[in-house]
């Protein structure tokens, strides 16, 4: 029964958003508030801006922090009581979520995500919580130039940070 009143809602909403007509696919995907972004779909909550950069006037201010995946973790760790708590780093499938599209020869030098929900994005490799199959020794990455992955990143070398949690659709 809960599901489907969960079914019926969701239809509901997306009727509604057709019907007005000014929302395409990605927003009705992840809606943004404030400093977050909720992905209804995949039930993730983003925090829009990447380590380093601070939420201020509907944007992203400041610079990147470049970590290695040791910093990543510890600075998941810390913000384990902020905002509710359960920050951590994102699979490289769920990375791949907010790729906007997939180039092997990028065109220009924006990153290829939603600018509107994430911006001032770094245009390059993010770092994944994965552990590369192929080989112990390196780490999988999203790059937000290509949209590509890849596993060729040692955990020592220093990459852009994203932190996202688990959402539960209360």
């Amino acid at each position: 029964m809960q599901f489907l009143c969960k079914w019926i809602i969701s239809s509901v909403l997306v009727v509604f958003f057709i019907e007005i007509g000014t929302v395409s696919a990605d927003t009705l995907r992840l809606q943004r508030d404030g400093p977050l972004a909720r992905d209804y779909i995949n039930k993730l909550e983003w925090i829009r801006c990447s380590v380093g950069q601070h939420w201020e006037n509907e944007a992203c201010v400041g610079e990147v922090l470049m970590l290695s995946v040791p910093e990543a973790l510890e600075v998941a760790q810390r913000m384990s009581n902020l905002e509710g708590g359960g920050w951590r780093l994102p699979t490289v499938k769920e990375l791949q979520t907010i790729v906007s599209k997939v180039e092997n020869r990028p065109e220009d030098t924006e990153p290829n995500i939603d600018s509107e929900t994430f911006p001032n994005t770094f245009s390059g490799p993010y770092w994944s919580s994965d552990q590369s199959f192929y080989s112990k020794r390196y780490q999988w990455s999203v790059n937000f130039f290509t949209g590509q992955r890849y596993n060729r990143f040692f955990p020592s070398q220093k990459l852009a940070v994203r932190m996202v949690r688990d959402y539960k659709i209360q």
